[in-house]
């Protein structure tokens, strides 16, 4: 495949089409990572299978055919199923036909800023970011996520210290 012309996709405006670009290259190398050099975005993934999401801690899978399934019903038998932040089950699914449901630790690649905001970024390694998809769906299009987390995890580290340390507090 080509290289990507960044000027090409500054001229994409709608999400349905910027969203059908990143899929479509999906196994394209198409990151020039400073680290792991030119990496399509499921080799970028597959690094970090088995490692610790940076957001909740928990350990993360990869593979289609180990953790997914097209039975939404399997889903949940899995235990693929957890509550969002508005206390509703949810399962992590893509496809609008033939849908596959997700682990919720499953690794996934999101965008720092937003694709459909600058779809010029779409495979820039700076703008990339792993995440499991429990995180990734609870991130949504909030760019200032990782702030409120280091945020909320500096806040519990405190209440803990004053918690076991009493004198601390006085």
């Amino acid at each position: 495949m080509s290289k990507i012309n960044k000027d090409d996709l500054k001229a994409l405006y709608r999400s349905s089409d910027i969203n059908e670009l990143w899929q479509s290259y999906q196994n394209e190398r198409v990151i020039e990572h400073p680290n792991l050099g030119l990496i399509s975005p499921n080799e970028y993934r597959q690094n970090f299978y088995g490692k610790l999401c940076p957001f909740c801690g928990k350990k993360m899978v990869h593979g289609k055919v180990r953790y997914s399934t097209q039975s939404k019903q399997e889903a949940v038998s899995r235990g693929y199923q957890y509550k969002d932040a508005n206390g509703k089950d949810y399962i992590n699914q893509v496809g609008r036909f033939s849908r596959l449901y997700f682990h919720p630790y499953y690794v996934t690649l999101d965008h720092k800023i937003n694709k459909a905001r600058c779809p010029e970024l779409l495979f820039e390694a700076s703008n990339l970011q792993i995440m499991c998809w429990k995180c990734n769906q609870k991130k949504s299009d909030n760019n200032n996520f990782e702030a409120e987390q280091t945020s909320n995890f500096v806040s519990d580290l405190a209440r803990e210290a004053l918690n076991r340390y009493k004198n601390l507090g006085k």
